[in-house]
């Protein structure tokens, strides 16, 4: 009860006595790189209801995290399921609560991507970060109109996901940078697209796990991402996993 209490303080605030309620804020970014969103391919949709299970009983969860993987799908990215894989994770973040004695219902609405960073020097190098996210929005609007509000929040903020990723490979594309150059390890010969894809085990350069080269996964692995090895233990020395489909 303490966080409902709290998060309507903060957003209903002045507005249940009659001034106006928050406008809606445009899907600009807080946090973005190029490198971060380039090379994304397979993705995990999660819809984060902050501890509110009741946001689930105003929206249909199911059907909306359907409807954003269609969109992903429409864009060449792939979805997979939670623990299907090491995927990036496009966490969507619902927060609503009905407020007593009124009609009225508030909500926040924020989409993150949060995917596996190497780093260096450290024991365990391979941790989940957050490096993408929306401006969040937040809104008072009549009970009737929450799950529609809600709904059409996080589809936008999809769509500016979608928008920033079509940016950010246009922009490597450009420039021919070569996304997490500088935090994965690669193999001697490797940096090559075309010498990489002739070895019988490839990564990609920002995921945690390795495939055979045939493996259907592997075909969805950007060129200029691409990583070769040349045996199974050389994919395990630079800290890769084996892939659970095609088992190398």
């Amino acid at each position: 009860m303490m966080i409902h209490a709290c998060f309507m303080a903060v957003l209903v605030g002045a507005s249940i006595g009659g001034a106006a309620a928050p406008t809606p804020s445009d899907p600009g970014l807080l946090i973005t790189t190029d490198e971060a969103l380039a090379d994304v391919e397979l993705l995990c949709v999660v819809l984060a209801t902050q501890q509110m299970p009741q946001v689930e009983q105003v929206i249909d969860a199911n059907g909306l995290k359907s409807r954003i993987e269609a969109r992903l799908d429409g864009a060449d990215i792939k979805h997979i399921e939670h623990g299907a894989g090491p995927g990036a994770r496009l966490v969507v973040h619902i927060e609503g609560v009905a407020v007593p004695g009124s009609d009225k219902y508030v909500y926040r609405v924020q989409t993150s991507l949060n995917r596996q960073v190497l780093l260096t020097g450290r024991p365990d190098p391979q941790i989940q970060a957050e490096v993408w996210q929306t401006r969040p929005e937040m809104q008072v609007v009549a009970k009737a109109e929450a799950a529609e509000a809600m709904t059409t929040a996080a589809l936008t903020q999809a769509e500016a996901f979608i928008a920033a990723r079509k940016t950010a490979r246009a922009s490597l594309a450009k420039t021919g940078s070569t996304a997490q150059k500088s935090s994965s390890p690669v193999p001697a010969g490797s940096q090559d697209p075309q010498a990489a894809s002739k070895y019988p085990f490839v990564a990609s350069r920002s995921s945690s796990v390795f495939h055979r080269s045939d493996c259907r996964w592997a075909q969805n692995i950007a060129d200029n991402n691409l990583v070769g090895y040349r045996t199974r233990e050389e994919a395990l020395q630079a800290g890769k996993r084996p892939c659970k489909t095609c088992k190398p």
